[in-house]
């Protein structure tokens, strides 16, 4: 249970000796205790040693000159003190001796208190006392009618040096100390003072703006408390949780694993204990500081009420700079409690080869964030602007708490920064969603705790949304790529166009058309192609498909360097018999159409054979849209083939309703879900654009034996006509 952070209130007791405070000193810490209690408490600590421990909080103390003398003396404390002193005589039931006449040990019990001289005084020193003509006036409060009267404020009396003879009277600003006339001459002549009452405004109001200051302190942080000590219940939940599902993992595994069993269990309550000690740490270093806050600013305001500008100065040094010290360290505190809830499991069903090593207990740390990636949406590096676009997030099993630290943001190049929004969906999913709010080059930051998730950030460009039904898409600019036919087309985000050509190497264009370099070489050996057909980028990477050597090379997309190669011809895992064109899904691999296997292959990133997704005909073109389905043009049977993201379930079949969807050939998707086909329909060519509902919205007619279809960063579409041996840009 979290401390009270309420302030405690001021009583006019050292918390040493329990008494009425004498010679009241404050320490930087804001505590104050009797002279001669400190100095009982540094004897016990050691002569030598110059600093001093606060008996109530054990800040460590430096002594000005190594002396407790040097210490502050706390005159608000010293008068009320003595002010509750007198309070609490005259309203006890004990018998008061008189002050005048207590001098020769033989005083009679006061009968009544003089306000303006401060004494209680006999009967026989009253009547003395009233035929004065200085003190005929004096305020006398009976002692036998207390409790009916209001005791009036005591007069204080005059605060002298403590070594001179001499009362304080000067306020010295360098020093921020109350001096006498002497200690002026000598030591405070050239500095800046003033006289005290005079300055008592001034003190009043820089108490009163300390107060102000710090008003924005203790609500955050003790809503940080708070958020500690759910936490700590969060993780004593999930402890149990764990400690559960490890009994039942062993239950079944019986007697031969009771002791690794045991050995988790104890772990678990390591890491629990470890994380309760950790927040429980934070917790204390919040609970001390709303403390500190709490008690300065509760003497600020109680003695920037003051009248006494003496009491005011001689304590407002102090006060502010502890408050001051306070604000440093609420601006550099962490108010997000550092540690987690989370407590992984990590258990098999199976049995391991060795019980001794089955299973384990886990922090979240120790597998971190890169636990958790986006499932889904990456595909399509684009987004339109203004409108939502959605990634799913795969969660790990076990830490469906942990998601609700998932935080997401759209940062634009020049800094602009963007918040998302992170819906939990269930245990296993959560939905990253961001409306991007500007045209341009964007990054995608998904992180858990502020580290970043695997793949994070994520490099997305923001076009403006097109409006295929209404709009004009007119060719914009031609790419010869030569007299040879062209089948596949790529566009880099720097904005060059990317061409296979029939002659045996890929074209590069410039964004205006021009030229810029070639990849490869006719023939065999390493970076060399046959027949090129489908171009793939993925990041600075270019992947190049050669139906005739039935193999896909990788390449530097910058420098065209040959990095390596992948297939060979055959119809077993991970051969190919006439590969065509090629996607990503967003997560790192590559899907390959393999022609005349009827099929689609996966592959990672450096060729790894991953899984066949299996076609009823001739696959010629895939892409993957943004809810990670997979997409495949059946050439033969004049459709288009929907797979689940991981590949293993076919979702649907469609054709285009306006009937003349005839021999597809190639497929792009578009951030907003627009789908892009090319296809042959008994010698007449077609590019289909059909909506989010696979209806048609515009049709696109004299083209030349169209393929590869792909998009740029601004939206525009890229056909490879292969009988104008070009590349249109719509």
């Amino acid at each position: 249970m979290a401390e009270n952070t309420s302030p405690e209130p001021i009583t006019m007791t050292c918390e040493v000796c329990s008494e009425y405070y004498t010679d009241p000193l404050m320490l930087p810490c804001l505590h104050s205790f009797c002279k001669k209690c400190l100095i009982k408490a540094k004897e016990k600590q050691g002569s030598a040693d110059t600093s001093l421990k606060c008996p109530t909080c054990d800040t460590s103390v430096n002594l000005p000159d190594g002396k407790i003398e040097g210490l502050t003396q706390n005159l608000w404390f010293e008068h009320k003190s003595r002010e509750a002193s007198i309070k609490k005589k005259i309203f006890s039931k004990e018998a008061i001796s008189c002050d005048e006449c207590s001098v020769d040990d033989s005083s009679d019990a006061a009968v009544v208190y003089c306000c303006d001289c401060g004494q209680f005084l006999c009967d026989l020193c009253k009547k003395v006392h009233k035929r004065s003509k200085k003190k005929a006036n004096h305020k006398l409060i009976d002692l036998e009618t207390k409790e009916s009267i209001e005791l009036p404020a005591i007069s204080y009396e005059a605060v002298y040096c403590a070594r001179h003879p001499e009362k304080l009277t000067y306020y010295c600003n360098d020093c921020n100390k109350l001096v006498c006339q002497i200690c002026l001459n000598i030591h405070h002549k050239s500095h800046n003072y003033n006289y005290y009452l005079d300055e008592g405004d001034t003190a009043r109001e820089a108490l009163k703006k300390s107060v102000a200051f710090c008003g924005g302190v203790i609500p955050p942080v003790t809503e940080a408390i708070a958020n500690g000590e759910k936490m700590l219940k969060q993780i004593a939940t999930r402890k149990e949780e764990v400690r559960q599902k490890i009994k039942e993992t062993f239950e079944e595994l019986k007697a031969a694993l009771d002791k690794r069993c045991n050995d988790l269990l104890v772990k678990t309550e390591e890491i629990a204990s470890a994380k309760r000690n950790s927040v429980r740490k934070q917790l204390d270093g919040f609970c001390k500081l709303v403390k500190q806050v709490s008690h300065g600013r509760h003497l600020a305001s109680s003695v920037s009420e003051c009248t006494d500008p003496g009491e005011v100065l001689s304590v407002k040094k102090l006060i502010t700079n502890q408050l001051e010290e306070c604000i440093e360290k609420y601006k550099k505190l962490p108010l997000e409690i550092e540690e987690n809830e989370v407590i992984i499991t990590c258990l098999d069903n199976t049995l391991s080869k060795e019980i001794g090593e089955f299973g384990n207990v886990l922090k979240f740390e120790q597998l971190g964030p890169s636990l958790y990636s986006i499932d889904s949406g990456l595909a399509i590096p684009l987004a339109s602007v203004k409108k939502e676009r959605k990634f799913k997030v795969a969660l790990p099993a076990g830490i469906d708490k942990a998601a609700s630290y998932l935080k997401a943001s759209f940062i634009k190049k020049d800094g602009s920064k963007e918040e998302g929004r992170v819906i939990v969906n269930d245990s296993n999913t959560a939905i990253v969603s961001s409306t991007p709010q500007s045209i341009g080059q964007y990054e995608l930051s998904v992180t858990i705790r502020d580290h970043h998730i695997k793949g994070s950030p994520y490099q997305l460009s923001v076009k403006a949304s097109r409006d295929y039904a209404n709009a004009t898409l007119t060719k914009q600019r031609y790419f010869n790529v030569g007299n040879f036919g062209t089948r596949g087309v790529a566009v880099h985000t720097n904005g060059e166009v990317f061409a296979s050509s029939k002659d045996g190497f890929v074209q590069v264009f410039s964004e205006d058309g021009t030229a810029v370099r070639k990849i490869g070489s006719k023939g065999k050996c390493k970076g060399q192609f046959d027949r090129p057909w489908g171009v793939l980028l993925v990041g600075d990477r270019l992947y190049v498909s050669d139906d005739n050597l039935h193999r896909v090379q990788y390449f530097s997309a910058t420098t065209g360097q040959y990095i390596g190669q992948f297939g060979s011809k055959g119809n077993g895992n991970g051969q190919f018999y006439y590969p065509t064109g090629m996607s990503t899904d967003g997560n790192g691999n590559i899907l390959v159409a393999d022609y005349y296997n009827n099929r689609v292959q996966v592959f990672k990133e450096d060729g790894t054979f991953l899984q066949v997704i299996q076609c009823d005909g001739r696959a010629t073109d895939v892409a993957v849209d943004n809810e990670g389905k997979i997409q495949v043009t059946i050439q033969n049977q004049h459709h288009i083939q929907v797979f689940s993201p991981d590949g293993k379930t076919h979702l649907d079949t469609y054709n285009n309703p306006a009937g003349n969807f005839n021999g597809p050939n190639g497929i792009a998707i578009d951030d907003e879900g627009y789908i892009f086909v090319s296809a042959n329909d008994g010698g007449t060519y077609y590019l289909h654009v059909l909506n989010p509902d696979r209806k048609q919205v515009k049709l696109i007619s004299g083209l030349s034996n169209p393929w590869g279809v792909a998009l740029d960063k601004d939206g525009y579409i890229y056909v490879a006509e292969c009988g104008n041996n070009c590349i249109m840009k719509y």
